[in-house]
């Protein structure tokens, strides 16, 4: 894991120089390496970059055997590890470089909706979760996946396209807690307090660490039934 580490870290600012240097005359705004997919495919790629791209792109799946899929979840890693840190903008750039590695590779998409979420950026986020569902053919992360989509509709508002995504991931997954608790959470948003209670419960047969904070609302709303 070391090795592979330092290979991504040597190998991923091939692209952003290019792109940085590009930017020099750019009107101001996010940085292109900021933004899903660079912005396409409504910004143009400049010729420079759509080189630069390439060369990247060999260099990176060398490292790999030559596969293009292996190095983009070696990049996916790298963004999950910056989204960890909560360092947005470097996270979004490896989510894009492993896009660039595999447009079809739905990690990527799920990245950028994760950043997008944390960067209260909801419509987009939900977007590019989408994207990610129907490119998951994973059923193991598709459960995560779903439940984390279904938070996105649930802070938007959009509480059946909500509902129908926590259906599935925990028919998927019927010991996933984490979605059955952020589904009582957005149950309490929908002020729907009953089944609040009711995805609790599950949540917490399952060992799910549950916030005082959202409980002593939660009993505010409704009390807790016996």
């Amino acid at each position: 894991m070391t090795t592979i580490r330092a290979f991504v870290r040597r190998i991923a600012p091939l692209v952003l120089v290019v792109a940085i240097e590009g930017c020099a005359t750019a009107p101001a705004g996010p940085r292109i390496d900021n933004i899903p997919m660079y912005g396409q495919p409504g910004i143009p790629r400049p010729e420079a970059l759509r080189q630069a791209d390439e060369d990247f792109i060999n260099k990176a799946s060398a490292g790999f055997g030559g596969s293009r899929e292996a190095a983009s979840k070696a990049w996916n890693a790298e963004g999950e590890r910056f989204l960890r840190e909560l360092n947005f903008d470097y996270a979004m750039r490896r989510y894009n470089q492993a896009w660039l590695l595999n447009p079809n590779n739905y990690q990527s998409y799920w990245g950028f909706a994760r950043v997008m979420v944390q960067t209260d950026q909801l419509s987009e986020a939900i977007q590019q979760f989408e994207k990610a569902i129907a490119l998951c053919d994973d059923n193991y992360q598709k459960v995560a996946l779903l439940s984390d989509a279904a938070v996105a509709y649930s802070e938007s508002g959009t509480f059946q396209r909500a509902n129908r995504l926590f259906k599935e991931s925990t028919a998927l997954d019927p010991k996933y807690e984490k979605a059955w608790y952020r589904w009582s959470q957005s149950s309490f948003r929908e002020r729907n307090y009953s089944e609040a209670w009711s995805k609790l419960r599950q949540a917490r047969a399952l060992g799910a660490k549950v916030s005082e904070a959202y409980l002593r609302d939660l009993r505010q709303k409704m009390p807790e039934p016996q």
